[in-house]
């Protein structure tokens, strides 16, 4: 299987869909990968153009950086502003390839992905003005250890289930967004950090009526900084699952690529 840190969301989604994710099927990571991001506009016209090249870069920064608390002041404003001097190339794929145009609104607002490559020293100087670096070590493979709680049903998310199939589909995107490579645990072979090669993220998402959505708390041992190894765990309440599991990844990015503690942060517990 090919490395899944530069595979667009779009391919993620089809891998998935033809097998479960396995440890031993993601390659190394490549750190020029991460300086590519992937948007979502609306026609090919110059003012979607620069509008998709704002998006590109503000989901390129965390990326690149693993660190989602990037101060959104003057200097951030005005790489937006100017945005498309950071990239090094872009390309269009139209997400309704194959269906013919119909009317006027098929021909102007036909929605496709703009893929952005952006320039590395450019970006590397950005993020330094901002007060981070770039994270180009070797990034961990994560195993999604995840125990899923509604009502009185409860389960554990695996590689092979169909009912699992969306969740696997929803970590693939934020897997893209982030540039970390996940897999699941098969049928059957459920302790943490059993897949070879694999660092456990311990996940529980419980519905929750009163919140409207679901709480998803998340645990990770962080070991990979030279400093003592210890558990961080964090939270978001009320959320779909969708950005449950972009939680998830930014959290374990902020805290391996050695950027601090994530956004909800209920406890860190030394070893």
């Amino acid at each position: 299987m090919r490395n899944l840190a530069h595979v667009t969301s779009r391919r993620l989604l089809a891998l998935l869909l033809s097998a479960p994710l396995l440890a031993s099927e993601v390659q190394a990571f490549t750190p020029g990968d991460v300086y590519t991001s992937v948007c979502v506009v609306t026609g090919q016209g110059p003012e979607n153009r620069t509008k998709g090249f704002a998006d590109c870069l503000d989901k390129v920064l965390p990326r690149v950086s693993g660190n989602s608390r990037l101060a959104d002041g003057p200097v951030l404003q005005a790489a937006r502003e100017h945005a498309a001097e950071y990239i090094e190339e872009f390309s269009y794929h139209d997400r309704l390839a194959g269906r013919p145009v119909h009317d006027e609104q098929g021909t102007h607002d036909r929605p496709f992905d703009l893929t952005c490559r952006f320039r590395k020293q450019r970006i590397d100087d950005l993020l330094d003005k901002l007060g981070t670096r770039p994270w180009l070590a070797k990034r961990p493979i994560l195993e999604i250890v995840l125990d899923v709680r509604r009502g009185d049903t409860s389960y554990r998310v695996t590689a092979e289930a169909s009912r699992d199939l969306a969740m696997r589909q929803s970590f693939a995107v934020a897997s893209d967004l982030s540039g970390i490579d996940v897999v699941f645990p098969s049928e059957g072979n459920f302790s943490a950090g059993s897949t070879t090669g694999a660092t456990p993220l311990r996940g529980e998402l419980d519905w929750n009526e009163t919140a409207l959505g679901w709480v998803a708390t998340w645990t990770l041992n962080d070991r990979h900084n030279g400093v003592t190894p210890h558990d961080v765990t964090w939270q978001v309440q009320g959320v779909g699952f969708d950005d449950a599991f972009r939680a998830a990844l930014r959290g374990a990015a902020q805290i391996l690529s050695g950027n601090g503690e994530p956004i909800g942060t209920l406890a860190t517990v030394r070893k």
